[in-house]
């Protein structure tokens, strides 16, 4: 059955719940005086006389009570009780009322100053755990309404896994009497994860049992997060440091030690860290000599301008491998503008000039031969005339190479470009200098032999290794090269003055008969406008520079325009208007006759479509077709081709083939006419009397038109043998059923003996100049 203390503890809990702070500070000054004033208490009687002050919470109680015990001296009697988990403690001493109330008052003060000064959790537990008391700044961190919500609760279940095992560790110890810590995780009354750093303190009766625990927790959250924070950036270095070839360094002002240099060093360097502490040139050792120089300017210069520099240069790692290295220094600054010390990274970039020096082999070599293209041999050159030593330069060029390209096709043509690239290396000194140009054209650098007579020698061995391997084309005939030699610095101080000369020369040992080689000089020096015609042909026909000029043909009688010659012409941009004897013969010679031929087609049949468009129906068109033409298989397709294309009637078109080129391939030449006629094209003999088997041609080709030559006519109004040989030929023709046509009318007496002997039509000035189409044509 209660007593009366007990009940009015009870009356006292509900009638002071309230007052938490108040409890706060009796629960702790009542604590705080036990543990200072701890003596056993003899017996007494139970009469109680006063009750001078009572504190209540509902968690515990504090009375303060006058006794009288057997000797009837008065004495005083603090009972602290802990009623929610049933554990109580009582606590007698004995002392008079002035000296009790005089430490009650300090010891108030004291407890009170120290809960409000605590920014620890602190709370007391009892033997299985549970929380008897937190504080309120506990109860706060814990996240809960008030201190009350955690009466009662149990301590060690708040912690989970790994930090429950520490919590019930450290909560044993204490038990056992030892004072014991830890750190760990647990969640607030809301979920919130939050680190504590926990230290438990046994309390302990007279006897030295403990009857409880009291835990002070330190809120290490923020500080937990922010070393987790940093842990993890520092794994991300490691790893980084593990896999990225990268070292940070802090290297002193004068380069002479580091302060502080990462773990990448073993990655890059092959080298730890603390070998750089220890040996701070270790690294410098390892640069390869022709490399250190520049490495050390780099370095003094930073020192010297305190700015920013950046040194690439390659090491030898102690496995011999060779690798390239970028550094870059940052200088640090004192307020004074005085380097305080060098920060900076060293990153591997081997990968990456690797890739450079592949992309530079791209750029500068020759994809077909291996030998180096026209841009390295520029760079070479300019290298060599920079240094100043004579060298030489020889500018080879197959000979009839657009032939044998045509003819092999390019698959065996360039089987035959690597080979010619072989043995101009086999043929000339171990140091020179071999690249191919592009096309056909190989240019050789000699430094070791200077001299003419020497250079020679040379020449005559690069066209004795070609003759010596035998390379054939398809037809069986041997490859020959043409050589143009000049000399630095005699022909030229730089790359175009030295290729120029050399090219002209070359050129000008082809024009002596091909196979052979000639120097740069006066000598060759005359060739150089046909070198510079075959040079530009490609640009005219890309940039329009031809264009075509027409000459009427007319009937004797009536001059009515019968049709018009196509006649081309090229006007240069640099050197105007060029004779057609100067590059028609050029043309032909270099194959771009073909080239030419089909543009001339095309301009021709595009004018003959205009003027039928604008009435002229029954005009038609003549065309010039060279032996090179003629003997090639594309002539008919090409003149089929136009005639669709310009919407021409096959009749309206006639070829002229000049003796000359009936003569080169005449069995090629007569199946070409064959299949031209077919199409419905005529056929023209040109320059008829100037050959020597002309009569042979009209059975072997039967031609529609002969064209007498201008030697004829300008002869027939003086020469009686002339007129009769003309006037033969006109009825020949007649009556083999071939028109004629008379070239060269420029009087009026030789167009009326052509009326007189019949002949069909006349061409001349005394008629027409060769003029632009406009205006030329009057529609019928």
């Amino acid at each position: 059955m209660p007593t009366s203390l007990t009940l009015k503890w009870r009356r006292a809990l509900r009638r002071h719940g309230e007052d938490r702070s108040r409890q706060d500070q009796h629960f702790l000054a009542l604590l705080l005086d036990a543990w200072s004033n701890r003596r056993p208490v003899g017996p007494f009687g139970f009469a109680v006389s006063v009750a001078t002050g009572i504190g209540a919470g509902a968690t515990g109680i504090a009375l303060q009570m006058a006794l009288r015990g057997p000797a009837s001296a008065p004495f005083s009697v603090q009972v602290a009780v802990g009623a929610t988990a049933g554990a109580i403690a009582m606590i007698v001493t004995r002392q008079r009322f002035a000296a009790q109330k005089a430490r009650q008052a300090a010891t108030t003060a004291l407890a009170s100053s120290f809960l409000d000064a605590s920014r620890d959790c602190v709370k007391l537990l009892d033997l299985q755990g549970h929380m008897l008391r937190i504080n309120d700044y506990g109860a706060t961190l814990m996240e809960a309404a008030s201190p009350v919500q955690l009466a009662g609760a149990d301590w060690l279940g708040f912690w989970k896994g790994d930090d429950n095992d520490l919590a019930t560790a450290a909560f044993r110890s204490a038990l056992n009497g030892t004072p014991a810590s830890f750190r760990g995780s647990c969640t607030t009354t809301t979920g919130q994860p939050k680190w504590w750093d926990s230290q438990l303190i046994p309390v302990k009766d007279h006897a030295g049992k403990v009857v409880a625990v009291v835990c002070a927790s330190l809120d290490i959250t923020s500080q937990t997060q922010l070393l987790q924070q940093l842990r993890a950036k520092s794994e991300l270095m490691s790893e980084m440091e593990a896999h990225v070839k990268l070292v940070f360094f802090s290297y002193s002002a004068n380069f002479e030690y580091f302060h502080y240099i990462t773990a990448g060093s073993s990655n890059v360097f092959g080298v730890e860290p603390e070998e750089f502490m220890r040996n701070p040139h270790v690294w410098r050792d390892m640069v390869v000599p022709e490399d250190r120089a520049a490495l050390h300017a780099e370095m003094a210069r930073i020192m010297a301008e305190s700015s920013e520099g950046r040194a690439q240069y390659r090491i030898r790692k102690t496995d011999g491998s060779v690798r390239w290295l970028r550094s870059t220094g940052y200088p640090v600054l004192d307020d004074k503008g005085n380097v305080l010390r060098i920060v900076g990274i060293t990153e591997d970039v081997t990968v990456e000039q690797e890739r450079i020096a592949e992309l530079d082999r791209l750029a500068y070599t020759d994809s077909l031969t291996g030998l180096a293209n026209r841009a390295a041999l520029l760079r070479e050159i300019e290298s060599r005339c920079a240094a100043g030593r004579p060298f030489g330069l020889m500018f080879v060029d197959l000979d009839r190479f657009k032939v044998l390209n045509d003819t092999l096709g390019h698959l065996a043509a360039d089987h035959l470009l690597r080979n010619v690239g072989s043995i101009i290396r086999r043929s000339l000194p171990g140091d020179a200098y071999v690249a191919r140009l592009g096309g056909d054209e190989f240019a050789v650098l000699i430094g070791s032999v200077v001299d003419k007579a020497g250079l020679e020698t040379q020449a005559k061995a690069l066209l004795g290794g070609l003759s010596e391997n035998r390379l054939q084309d398809s037809a069986g005939a041997f490859i020959t090269a043409s050589i143009g030699i000049s000399i630095y610095p005699e022909h030229g101080s730089g790359h175009d003055a030295l290729l120029s000369s050399a090219d002209v020369a070359m050129y000008a040992a082809k024009k002596t008969g091909r196979n052979g080689y000639q120097f740069a000089g006066e000598e060759a020096a005359r060739t150089i406008g046909d070198f510079e015609l075959e040079r530009d042909v490609p640009e005219a026909l890309a940039t329009n520079q031809f264009f075509l000029h027409f000459q009427t043909i007319h009937e004797p009688h009536s001059l009515a325009v019968h049709s018009a010659e196509a006649l081309i012409r090229w006007q240069h941009p640099r050197r105007g208007k060029i004779s057609p004897g100067d590059f028609i013969p050029l043309l032909e010679e270099t194959g771009f006759v073909e080239d030419v031929g089909v543009w001339v087609l095309d301009n021709a049949l595009r004018q003959l479509a205009a003027w039928r468009q604008a009435g002229s129906m029954n005009l038609g068109v003549s065309v010039n077709v060279s032996a090179r033409q003629l003997g090639s298989e594309q002539i008919v397709y090409e003149v089929d081709r136009a005639l669709k294309q310009f919407g021409i009637p096959p009749g309206k078109l006639e070829i002229e083939l000049t003796e000359t080129a009936l003569m080169k391939n005449p069995k090629q030449a007569q199946k070409s006419i064959v299949e031209l006629k077919r199409l419905g094209v005529r056929i023209a003999i040109d320059d008829f009397g100037t050959g020597y088997s002309s009569l042979m041609y009209l059975a072997d080709f039967e031609p529609h038109t002969l064209k007498i030559d201008r030697h004829f006519t300008s002869k027939i109004e003086h020469d009686p043998t002339t007129q009769t040989i003309v006037e033969g030929v006109i009825d020949l023709a007649h009556k083999l059923g071939i028109e004629v046509i008379a070239e060269g009318v420029e009087e009026a007496a030789q167009l009326e003996i052509l009326r007189q002997v019949n002949c069909d039509y006349v061409q001349g000035y005394l008629l027409s100049m060769p003029q632009a189409p406009e205006g030329l044509i009057t529609p019928a």
